[in-house]
């Protein structure tokens, strides 16, 4: 059973940033401040023996504001490594876990998040972060980033995630401007496809994007199966 013990405090500075927690979000704190004047607050914060928060950083700061006292819980079980599982509120997504592990020194991540801001920026944000960490990822299991970056094994590879963001940006001339190259679907599609190319040919996709109305599937494997078509008819013509 765990052992854990009840405490109060207006001593806010007692408590202690976990490295790689995420930031405070001002929407979030906005609503626990409002929630807290109307109701007070209902739950205590989390945290261990050194007093890091495990839980409950957006009520410490609301606290604060508010000047009022916080209530918290110090619990022996409670591990920084399980901070993500242990904030359910909102869970984490794979740009939190690559913010924490870069902030812990992990220098794919660093890159990673340094290339994402870039092309978010380069997109005018149609390619989003989260997105493109998919993309960097060195692995062709997709559904696989999160876990590999919960657990910090996360690699790059970013030539052939060049690559594919090329690609993309070529797909993205298309004249139908229903079709975002740079969603989720067709990043996956590109990247799948150019393991089985064995490398895109940024030649061919050219002749797509000039030669074709694209269109969106909402099935990533008709997507799929739809652009390798046209990829396959394309690159026999050369």
């Amino acid at each position: 059973m765990r052992e854990m013990h009840l405490k109060s405090t207006r001593t806010y500075s007692i408590f202690n940033k976990v490295i790689g927690n995420r930031n405070l979000d001002p929407k979030n704190l906005k609503r626990i401040k409002e929630s807290i004047n109307e109701i007070g607050l209902q739950m205590p914060i989390l945290v261990n023996q050194n007093k890091s928060i495990i839980d409950g950083q957006h009520r410490l700061q609301a606290a604060k504001e508010l000047e009022i006292p916080i209530t918290y819980i110090v619990s022996k079980d409670s591990c920084e490594q399980n901070i993500d599982q242990l904030q359910i509120s909102k869970k984490w997504t794979a740009l939190d876990f690559c913010n924490r592990n870069a902030l812990r020194g992990n220098k794919d991540c660093q890159r990673a998040l340094k290339i994402a801001e870039e092309w978010f920026t380069e997109t005018n944000g149609k390619f989003s972060r989260i997105n493109i960490l998919a993309l960097l990822d060195k692995g062709y299991n997709l559904g696989g980033v999160i876990k590999c970056l919960r657990n910090n094994i996360y690699e790059i590879n970013i030539n052939n995630a060049i690559r594919i963001y090329n690609a993309l940006k070529i797909l993205s001339l298309n004249n139908n401007p229903k079709f975002n190259s740079y969603s989720a679907t067709n990043s996956r599609t590109l990247k799948r496809m150019d393991r089985l190319a064995n490398g895109l040919d940024l030649n061919v996709i050219e002749k797509i994007t000039k030669k074709n109305y694209l269109i969106c599937y909402t099935n990533a494997n008709d997507q799929y199966n739809y652009l390798m078509d046209l990829y396959n008819k394309y690159n026999k013509k050369k």
